[in-house]
Protein backbone atom coordinates (compact mmCIF):
# COMPACT_ATOMS: atom_id res chain seq x y z
CA UNK A 1 0.00 0.00 0.00
CA UNK A 2 1.38 3.40 -0.87
CA UNK A 3 2.37 5.72 1.93
CA UNK A 4 -0.41 8.19 1.06
CA UNK A 5 -3.03 5.44 1.14
CA UNK A 6 -1.72 4.15 4.47
CA UNK A 7 -1.86 7.66 5.90
CA UNK A 8 -5.44 8.04 4.66
CA UNK A 9 -6.38 4.69 6.19
CA UNK A 10 -4.86 5.70 9.52
CA UNK A 11 -6.86 8.93 9.46
CA UNK A 12 -10.04 7.03 8.62
CA UNK A 13 -9.46 4.61 11.50
CA UNK A 14 -8.91 7.53 13.91
CA UNK A 15 -12.16 9.12 12.77
CA UNK A 16 -14.02 5.82 13.16
CA UNK A 17 -12.69 5.49 16.71
CA UNK A 18 -13.81 9.04 17.56
CA UNK A 19 -17.25 8.28 16.14
CA UNK A 20 -17.48 5.00 18.10
CA UNK A 21 -16.63 6.89 21.31
CA UNK A 22 -19.34 9.41 20.50
CA UNK A 23 -21.86 6.62 19.84
CA UNK A 24 -20.95 5.00 23.17
CA UNK A 25 -22.21 8.03 25.10
CA UNK A 26 -25.89 7.38 24.28
CA UNK A 27 -26.14 3.76 25.51
CA UNK A 28 -23.98 4.68 28.50
CA UNK A 29 -26.48 7.34 29.54
CA UNK A 30 -29.42 5.03 28.80
CA UNK A 31 -27.94 2.27 30.94
CA UNK A 32 -27.34 4.68 33.83
CA UNK A 33 -30.92 5.95 33.59
CA UNK A 34 -32.30 2.40 33.44
CA UNK A 35 -30.18 1.40 36.45
CA UNK A 36 -31.62 4.38 38.32
CA UNK A 37 -35.19 3.35 37.45
CA UNK A 38 -34.48 -0.20 38.58
CA UNK A 39 -33.02 1.02 41.86
CA UNK A 40 -36.01 3.31 42.40
CA UNK A 41 -38.46 0.47 41.73
CA UNK A 42 -36.59 -1.81 44.15
CA UNK A 43 -36.49 0.95 46.76
CA UNK A 44 -40.23 1.54 46.34
CA UNK A 45 -40.91 -2.14 46.98
CA UNK A 46 -38.92 -2.01 50.21
CA UNK A 47 -40.25 1.38 51.31
CA UNK A 48 -43.88 0.45 50.82
CA UNK A 49 -43.56 -2.92 52.52
CA UNK A 50 -46.36 -3.31 55.04
CA UNK A 51 -47.96 -6.76 54.78
CA UNK A 52 -50.81 -5.92 57.14
CA UNK A 53 -51.85 -2.88 55.09
CA UNK A 54 -54.64 -3.49 52.55
CA UNK A 55 -53.44 -0.61 50.34
CA UNK A 56 -50.01 -2.23 50.12
CA UNK A 57 -51.54 -5.53 49.00
CA UNK A 58 -53.39 -3.67 46.23
CA UNK A 59 -50.24 -1.72 45.25
CA UNK A 60 -47.86 -4.73 45.31
CA UNK A 61 -48.76 -6.20 41.88
CA UNK A 62 -48.26 -2.80 40.29
CA UNK A 63 -44.97 -2.31 42.16
CA UNK A 64 -43.71 -5.74 41.10
CA UNK A 65 -44.73 -5.09 37.49
CA UNK A 66 -42.87 -1.76 37.54
CA UNK A 67 -39.80 -3.50 38.98
CA UNK A 68 -40.00 -6.18 36.27
CA UNK A 69 -40.31 -3.55 33.52
CA UNK A 70 -37.37 -1.63 34.96
CA UNK A 71 -35.27 -4.82 35.15
CA UNK A 72 -36.11 -5.66 31.53
CA UNK A 73 -35.28 -2.12 30.36
CA UNK A 74 -32.00 -2.24 32.28
CA UNK A 75 -31.07 -5.55 30.67
CA UNK A 76 -31.79 -4.18 27.22
CA UNK A 77 -29.83 -0.98 27.90
CA UNK A 78 -26.93 -3.05 29.21
CA UNK A 79 -26.96 -5.16 26.03
CA UNK A 80 -26.88 -2.00 23.87
CA UNK A 81 -24.03 -0.65 25.97
CA UNK A 82 -22.02 -3.84 25.56
CA UNK A 83 -22.63 -3.76 21.82
CA UNK A 84 -21.37 -0.17 21.62
CA UNK A 85 -18.35 -1.09 23.74
CA UNK A 86 -17.56 -3.98 21.40
CA UNK A 87 -17.83 -1.63 18.43
CA UNK A 88 -15.39 0.78 20.06
CA UNK A 89 -13.00 -2.08 20.84
CA UNK A 90 -13.11 -3.19 17.20
CA UNK A 91 -12.37 0.36 16.01
CA UNK A 92 -9.46 0.63 18.43
CA UNK A 93 -8.09 -2.71 17.26
CA UNK A 94 -8.30 -1.62 13.62
CA UNK A 95 -6.56 1.64 14.49
CA UNK A 96 -3.77 -0.25 16.28
CA UNK A 97 -3.38 -2.60 13.32
CA UNK A 98 -2.89 0.31 10.95
CA UNK A 99 -0.42 1.83 13.39
CA UNK A 100 1.58 -1.40 13.49
CA UNK A 101 1.54 -1.57 9.69
CA UNK A 102 2.83 2.00 9.52
CA UNK A 103 5.62 1.12 11.96
CA UNK A 104 6.55 -1.95 9.92
CA UNK A 105 6.66 0.16 6.75
CA UNK A 106 8.85 2.77 8.44
CA UNK A 107 11.20 0.08 9.76
CA UNK A 108 11.44 -1.47 6.30
CA UNK A 109 12.23 1.94 4.78
CA UNK A 110 14.99 2.43 7.36
CA UNK A 111 16.42 -1.01 6.58
CA UNK A 112 16.37 -0.23 2.85
CA UNK A 113 18.15 3.07 3.47
CA UNK A 114 20.80 1.34 5.57
CA UNK A 115 21.28 -1.33 2.89
CA UNK A 116 21.77 1.40 0.30
CA UNK A 117 24.34 3.14 2.45
CA UNK A 118 26.12 -0.14 3.09
CA UNK A 119 26.15 -0.91 -0.64
CA UNK A 120 27.80 2.45 -1.31
CA UNK A 121 30.40 1.78 1.38
CA UNK A 122 31.06 -1.70 -0.02
CA UNK A 123 31.42 -0.29 -3.52
CA UNK A 124 33.82 2.39 -2.32
CA UNK A 125 35.89 -0.24 -0.51
CA UNK A 126 36.20 -2.29 -3.70
CA UNK A 127 37.63 0.57 -5.74
CA UNK A 128 41.36 0.55 -6.15
CA UNK A 129 43.15 3.21 -4.19
CA UNK A 130 45.18 5.82 -5.84
CA UNK A 131 48.82 5.73 -4.81
CA UNK A 132 49.90 8.36 -2.32
CA UNK A 133 52.35 10.91 -3.71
Amino acid sequence: MARDALEALARLRRLETVEARRRLAVPLAQEAAAAGRLAAAAAALHAEHAPDNAAWRLWLPRGLAEHDRAALAHGQALARLREAQAGLAACRAAERAVGMLREQRAAEARRQALRGEQALLDEAAQRPRLPDR
